[in-house]
């Protein structure tokens, strides 16, 4: 076998996204061998989560690449979730304006690329489908019927109910490995009998779902404000700036791109070779997020080409669990596409992945064995001035109600790094 079908066949097997095997909901995953490269963009703002405003004309472009240059005749069909992405028990009329399992018309073959793709692309609200209520909602992407791609975002109300700040000094360690969140939630405005069951509480750090933690306990209940005040449950490790390297013109210097080569037919971007990271390592990093981009092209989106990015990290073996690449272009999925494999010749953990040309940051995180929520210690370790970003989704339920609301949604990052 030649060394381009080796790694033609290798980055299928790669690219066929096994479903998540945690309980937490990832953010988009695809079902598919087929299907690369899932996007969201709010309001045209690629470095915004995927939550858009109710109250605005804001609106959120889903895309993705299928890879070859024939059609698919693909429709989306929308469901209203509960605060657990669980469906709602309510019907499609009560949260769809519009008609449902639309097919997406928005398509493009790419251009002069070593990978053929044709780009798809669908916003929301659109004039055939508006939202009416607020909550989650999950964006099904299906071929005769069968689910091949799905997305996760939600739509709030916007209303200002969260103030929160960041804290390095928390109760288990001072200015060290950990970070704490104090929290307030001002509720006065709704009509709330029972905090503990009509509200529901969701915070993240970095957009990571397998260790987000969900309705805490409040420290203080003075009537019509929660408080969240030391809060164990709310100290989450620290991590360490996020790695970056950019893979943007395949002829030119790349940020932490040691080469790139062509086996004929396709390319190769080899990483600088990483370390285990033992203090703490500033960098203007996106805390996770990546952009489409090939610099000479006037379309990124079917004028960059797709490539296979080996990254590697030269380490002891770790023993005790798995180590995985996360950026918000795995969407959440601690999966085997994702999994480091330990190389005994060379002494490190390596991974080839297909992607494409843009800028990209990642970490490595450990899952030990047993466990669904990672870890950053062992690879990238745990330092308080860390640069991260932290989304508080706040859910309301009155009593009679069948559907979660999402009231409101407040972003704030800790404030340490320079």
């Amino acid at each position: 076998m030649t060394i381009s079908g080796f790694f033609y066949r290798s980055a299928f097997v790669l690219t066929a996204l096994i479903m998540p095997h945690t309980l937490r909901a990832q953010w988009f995953g695809s079902r598919s061998e087929q299907i690369n490269t899932l996007r969201m963009i709010v309001a045209g703002d690629w470095e915004r989560p995927p939550v858009i405003d109710m109250t605005t004309n804001e609106t959120i472009e889903f895309s993705f690449d299928e890879m070859s240059h024939q059609y698919h005749r693909y429709t989306c069909y929308l469901q209203h979730c509960d605060s657990q992405w669980e469906p709602s028990d309510i019907l499609e009329s009560d949260y769809l304006d519009g008609f449902n399992d639309q097919p997406i018309d928005d398509w493009q073959n790419s251009l002069n690329t070593t990978f053929d793709y044709t780009h798809y692309r669908l916003t929301v609200p659109n004039s055939q489908i508006r939202l009416k209520i607020s909550g989650n909602y999950r964006l099904s992407i299906r071929e005769d019927g069968q689910e091949v791609a799905y997305f996760r975002f939600c739509l709030s109300e916007g209303r200002s109910l969260i103030s929160a700040k960041v804290n390095g000094n928390t109760d288990i360690d001072s200015y060290d490995s950990h970070q704490q969140l104090d929290l307030a939630i001002n509720y006065g405005s709704l009509t709330v009998r029972d905090p503990s069951k009509e509200l529901y509480t969701v915070i993240m750090q970095n957009l990571r779902t397998d260790n987000m933690v969900t309705n805490p306990t409040p420290t203080y209940d003075a009537g019509n404000r929660l408080s969240y005040e030391h809060s164990s449950q709310l100290i989450f490790p620290a991590g360490n700036e996020f790695r970056r390297f950019e893979a943007v013109n395949m002829y030119d210097f790349n940020l932490n791109v040691d080469r790139i080569s062509f086996h004929d037919p396709f390319y190769h971007a080899t990483l600088m070779q990483d370390t285990r990271r033992h203090a703490y390592k500033f960098d203007y990093d996106h805390n996770g997020r990546y952009l489409i981009r090939y610099n000479q092209a006037s379309d990124s989106d079917t004028e960059a080409d797709y490539l296979f990015v080996h990254f590697n990290l030269a380490s002891d073996r770790l023993t005790g669990g798995k180590l995985y690449i996360y950026g918000h272009f795995t969407g959440g999925n601690l999966t085997s596409r994702y999994q480091m494999e330990y190389n005994d010749i060379e002494n490190c953990y390596q991974a080839s992945i297909l992607l494409k040309q843009g800028a990209y940051d990642y970490q490595y995180l450990w899952v030990p064995d047993g466990a669904s929520a990672a870890q950053t210690k062992p690879a990238e370790g745990d330092w308080y001035e860390s640069k991260n970003d932290y989304l508080i989704l706040l859910y309301y339920r009155q009593r009679g109600s069948r559907y979660d609301r999402l009231i409101s949604a407040f972003p704030i990052a800790s404030p340490y790094a320079p």
